[in-house]
């Protein structure tokens, strides 16, 4: 019975090693980096995750007491050698991890890079087997001092992150600002100006979804296409803040002052105001009001959009969900290159954890297009309404080709259900007989980081032909402000040329900003104070012509770069 016990204390040592990591430090730290991309506080998963990384442990280890010697050391083994390789790959071997899910093609790695990385794991774990079989002292005493220290060590680190945590990642905020999405499915009965702002849709992405899908398009027989747009800066911060504002990032300056600056600007303050003299209602539909407000409260979106409120919302939470997101990335973040795509946690599975019990903003494709079906659009005879709405559109594959929730799906499938979404859209906006009248955009933030030309579809107030026209007009989203100033009939000369002032025939020069790490500049903080940003730097790529040449000039590099101040991500 002794021998038994002692036995159960070396297996819970050994597991519980493993299940720290894993269920307990890896959260917590990727958490903790992270907290300003979080809508849950810490408080959600930290015991439900230490439960099972105790209980687990103790029952694997209980049972394994019972098992012959040389399977018991064989698995105590292998639970020592995943967690040293595991700590190794975290502190030694990972390069710029998106673990935030933000490449909607998921986790890739080259095959050399992911063999070579099985390699160590491998070799590591037969060393240990190998002292578990032939050298059992020098087994025993290496596995039980390296569980001590590697506990130890990471849970002095763990306290400290706790320690130094802002308060947002204990408390949830009473009071807090947010956009409302009460309105969402509310047009008016006169003037509308509806933007829908499809998230990560290159327009390289039309072609090979037309070559599936040849009705793709069809719905929007009454719109231009301009083929030739790009989206002057990658990235949906900040090109969600650059098209509402109209201000050009500053990096000179932190995201936070930034970000309190464009709101209070007197170009965009008037721009509002005019908007509001025009009596147009103006609502912004995005979950993420850090993307516009860095840390600062959504109180100054205040002055110049319609739907921003503080009345307090009630959150129902997955906790099922929460547990199994929290260890996939933690997962994601341990385990070899090999391993990654499996456990890749797409940015939409942690969006979903926490969902309000009133109605919140809809930005899920599938969760936009079933409300859509089941409130269906109505109208407001008190006021014009300008609508600016982001949805996910293909950054998360996750849409089918009826606009349907669909796991795993692709690409084409999830653009084809975007545009069933767009098509519903539209059509209700006929049956209520507000369609003709209204100046509709299907624009996106940003494509890819290289492909960052972006689909542009407009429809001018009572614009009408049998066929969708195309344009290679030369345009970008820096036109935008301009465009909705001069469809809302006020004068948009402060705010540079519309669309519609940009010539096809007269070559253009842009500049596509995006944001990425520069080895000779040094690394800088993010926003939210917690960690290091990914990227440290604006690089410029300025070209003349269409996507091919951006191309050419992305393959040769940047022509400007800027210092970050601190970054988003």
């Amino acid at each position: 019975m002794k021998e038994k016990l002692k036995n159960w204390g070396i297996g819970f040592l050994i597991c519980f090693l493993f299940a720290f990591m894993l269920l307990i430090f890896g959260p917590a730290e990727i958490y903790f980096v992270n907290v300003a991309e979080f809508k849950f506080v810490y408080g959600e998963f930290v015991w439900l995750l230490s439960g099972i990384a105790i209980i687990s442990s103790a029952v694997i280890s209980f049972l394994a007491a019972f098992l012959p010697p040389v399977v018991r050391k064989i698995i105590w083994s292998v639970f020592f050698g995943l967690s040293v390789a595991g700590y190794a790959q975290i502190m030694f071997i990972n390069e710029g991890l998106d673990l935030l899910g933000m490449n909607p093609e998921g986790y890739q790695s080259g095959i050399g890079q992911a063999v070579f990385n099985g390699f160590l794991w491998l070799a590591l774990l037969a060393l240990i087997i190998f002292l578990a079989l032939w050298k059992e002292k020098i087994w025993q005493s290496i596995i039980c001092f390296g569980a001590v220290f590697l506990i130890g060590i990471q849970s002095v680190a763990w306290i400290s992150l706790m320690l130094s945590a802002e308060e947002i990642a204990y408390k949830y905020e009473e009071g807090e600002w947010s956009l409302s999405g009460e309105d969402q499915f509310k047009v008016s009965s006169g003037k509308n100006i509806i933007v829908f702002v499809l998230d990560y849709f290159s327009n390289q992405y039309i072609e090979p979804t037309m070559e599936q899908y040849p009705d793709l398009l069809d719905g929007l027989n009454d719109f231009t296409y301009y083929s030739n747009t790009d989206c002057t800066y990658f990235g949906t911060y900040p090109s969600l803040a650059h098209m509402l504002s109209g201000s050009e990032p500053d990096p000179s300056i932190s995201i936070n002052d930034w970000t309190s600056k464009i709101w209070q600007d007197e170009k965009t303050v008037g721009f509002y105001q005019a908007l509001h003299d025009q009596n147009y209602v103006v609502n912004v539909y995005t979950p993420d009001k850090n993307m516009l407000c860095g840390m600062n409260s959504a109180e100054i979106l205040n002055q110049n959009f319609s739907n921003v409120t503080n009345a307090g919302q009630d959150f129902n939470v997955n906790y099922v969900l929460l547990a199994k997101t929290m260890i996939k990335m933690s997962a994601y973040r341990m385990f070899p290159y090999a391993l990654k795509p499996y456990f890749y946690a797409n940015v939409s599975e942690y969006s979903e954890i926490i969902t309000p019990k009133s109605r919140g903003v809809s930005h899920e494709n599938h969760r936009y297009y079933g409300h859509l079906l089941e409130e269906k659009l109505s109208t407001d005879d008190k006021s014009n309404y300008y609508i600016f709405q982001h949805l996910s559109g293909t950054h998360v594959y996750e849409t089918d080709i009826t606009g349907e929730y669909a796991e795993n799906s692709s690409l084409e499938k999830t653009a084809k259900g975007c545009m069933v979404i767009m098509e519903e859209y539209l059509n209700q906006l006929k049956e209520l007989g507000v369609y003709d009248d209204a100046t509709i955009i299907i624009t996106a933030d940003h494509g890819g980081s290289r492909d960052s030309q972006v689909i542009f579809f407009m429809k001018n107030a009572h614009e009408s032909h049998e066929e969708m026209l195309i344009s290679n007009a030369p345009i970008g989203l820096t036109e935008f402000q301009a465009t909705i100033a001069q469809s809302a009939g006020i004068d948009y000369s402060p705010y540079g040329p519309a669309v519609s002032d940009i010539s096809p025939s007269i070559p253009r020069e842009r500049t596509v900003w995006v944001r990425l790490y520069v080895d000779t500049l040094p690394s800088v903080p993010k926003y939210s104070g917690e960690g290091e940003s990914v990227s440290n730097a604006y690089c410029g790529f300025t070209y003349t012509g269409d996507i091919n040449d951006l191309f050419e000039k992305y393959d040769d590099g940047p022509d400007i770069i800027i210092p970050e101040t601190d970054g988003f991500f």
